[in-house]
């Protein structure tokens, strides 16, 4: 957020405004697809054979025990130090998507903020409106389920 902030600041010192969404996915970890998690890995990430397959074996290791190796046939483990950066892989559409409309896209595991800098007064000129830098105001709008 520290980036975005930053961002939204030297835009605003250049007379714009920073548009910002915030996206939560529900349950992402859990929801991840392994068939189209392994297309990922192999297509965009080049891993083949056991190095593939590994990223679904999962052990836990607390207080100097460990685990037996389990195999996950759902969703990435939560608490992994690679969960969050396999999400961000898997995700990886929406980052091309926006970079195609020249928004910015911020992500860390499943939380992920999109922005674009605009100067609303070039859309305003056409029509020879102004606007009223003392009336702007900001509104946030969301759904709770």
């Amino acid at each position: 957020m520290l980036k975005i902030c930053n961002d939204a600041l030297l835009a605003a010192d250049s007379g714009m405004v920073t548009l910002v969404v915030l996206l939560d996915y529900s349950a992402a970890f859990n929801t991840v697809d392994h068939a189209i998690m392994l297309d990922i890995l192999e297509r965009r990430c080049g891993l083949t054979g056991e190095a593939l397959q590994w990223h679904f074996h999962c052990r836990s290791y607390a207080g100097g025990a460990t685990s037996d190796t389990v195999y996950l046939d759902c969703g990435l483990p939560q608490g992994s130090s690679l969960g969050p950066l396999k999400f961000v892989v898997y995700a990886a559409d929406l980052h091309m998507l926006t970079s195609r409309h020249n928004v910015r896209l911020h992500s860390f595991a499943d939380d992920t903020q999109l922005y674009k800098h605009t100067a609303l007064e070039m859309y305003s000129r056409p029509s020879k409106m102004s606007l009223q830098p003392s009336q702007r105001s900001t509104v946030g709008v969301s759904h709770a389920a």
